[in-house]
């Protein structure tokens, strides 16, 4: 949640990006919840930033899906057991 001369609230800008963070994680009171979301609600600033915040998160969340191919898996799983025979007989 950015500074923004129109809202008070804003005007400790770090606490609540923290606060709304900590909303998106689901680790508020649910009064907490609820002054979040009110205050998310009446600022378009705060709104803004709660949009690119869940759109972000939505990009990890499709990119930590994805599997990497047969072959580098191989590749490194083999590179894992000479590592580690290397290191047993060292």
């Amino acid at each position: 949640m950015t500074t923004d001369q129109d809202c008070p609230d804003c005007s400790d800008g770090g606490e609540r990006l923290e606060q709304l963070y900590r909303y998106l994680d689901g680790a508020l009171t649910a009064e907490d919840i609820e002054q979040v979301r009110a205050h998310v609600a009446e600022c378009p600033d705060c709104h803004h930033q709660q949009e690119l915040e869940l759109l972000i998160r939505s990009a990890v969340r499709r990119s930590c899906q994805e599997k990497a191919p047969a072959q580098l898996r191989a590749t490194i799983m083999t590179r894992i057991t000479q590592i580690s025979t290397t290191v047993r007989r060292g």
